[in-house]
C-alpha cells in the first residue's frame, strides 16, 4: 500500500511541476482518464490535459488499500481565484497509474473502486 501512495504522490508532484515526461513515465501508455468531461485513454490526451489545465494539486490525505488510492486534494487553476476539494482516484498496476478519475465528492470516488471509509490513512 505504501508503494501505491508513493506512486500517486509522485504522479501528483509531476503534474504540479508540469513535468510531462515525468507524468508519462509513471502512467500506463493506455491510462484511462475519467473526469467531468467523460472518459479518455492514453498518453496523448494526458499530455494535452497537463499542458492546458493549469491545475495545482495539494494533497490533504489518502484512502488506500491494495493497488487503489484516493487522494483528497485542494485544487487550484491558473487565472482563477479560490480552490475546490477534489477526490482523485488512481489504480496502480506494475508501478504505473493505470486508471485515474477525478470526482467532486468522496462518495462518488468511493463508488468507483473497492475502497471505503475504513481505508482512510491518517
Amino acid at each position: 500500500m505504501e508503494d501505491t501512495i508513493n506512486i500517486a504522490d509522485q504522479w501528483t508532484d509531476k503534474v504540479n511541476q508540469r513535468d510531462i515526461n515525468g507524468v508519462l513515465d509513471v502512467s500506463d501508455p493506455h491510462i484511462e482518464l475519467i473526469g467531468p468531461r467523460g472518459i479518455a485513454e492514453g498518453h496523448d490526451i494526458l499530455r494535452q490535459w497537463i499542458t492546458e489545465s493549469g491545475i495545482k494539486l495539494e494533497t490533504q490525505g489518502h484512502y488506500a488499500k491494495g493497488n487503489e488510492v484516493i487522494s483528497v486534494q485542494r485544487a487550484t487553476w491558473e487565472n482563477q481565484n479560490g480552490h475546490v476539494t477534489i477526490y482523485t482516484f488512481m489504480e496502480i498496476k506494475n508501478g504505473k497509474v493505470h486508471r485515474l478519475g477525478r470526482y467532486d465528492t468522496l462518495d462518488d470516488a468511493l463508488g468507483q473502486c473497492q475502497l471505503n471509509e475504513e481505508d482512510k490513512i491518517n
